[in-house]
């Protein structure tokens, strides 16, 4: 919907409404569910997120090093098929960190770190606990 020209600032002011921060510069794929609503997400600005990606409530994807002043860019990227369970933090204290595809981070978990295509990362701080990611936890293999 955020992609259909003249529908941006509407469709950003409503999910203002319910407590969604997502600026207009995040890239959204198709097929984002923001399951529960998805209150309390909070998105940098410089975010991609891919197709077909489940966000929950109370998510953050943001800086993890706030408390430096810093004036070089971030770019976080939710790959395609993620999910990030409710709670979850997703804080980047680098240049970049990728949530790789099919990748789930469990609820209330704080990923500092990339992960790789098709893990299960848990726990704070987030470490890696299986290798079968979100196509396995929806029967897709």
């Amino acid at each position: 919907m955020r992609n259909i020209c003249g529908l941006k600032k509407v469709s950003y002011l409503f999910l203002k409404l319910i407590g969604v921060e997502i600026p207009l510069s995040v890239r959204i794929g198709s097929g984002l569910v923001l399951a529960h609503w998805a209150n309390g997400l909070v998105v940098h600005n410089s975010t991609v997120i891919g197709d077909d990606v489940r966000i929950y409530q109370g998510v953050t994807i943001g800086r993890g090093d706030v408390h430096i002043h810093r004036h070089r860019k971030i770019k976080i990227v939710i790959q395609n098929g993620a999910i990030l369970c409710a709670g979850a933090k997703i804080l980047c204290t680098g240049d970049m960190l990728v949530v790789g595809e099919n990748s789930v981070i469990g609820a209330n978990s704080v990923l500092l770190n990339s992960t790789g295509n098709n893990e299960i990362w848990a726990g704070i701080p987030a470490r890696k606990i299986s290798h079968s990611g979100s196509a396995c936890q929806v029967g897709l293999t």
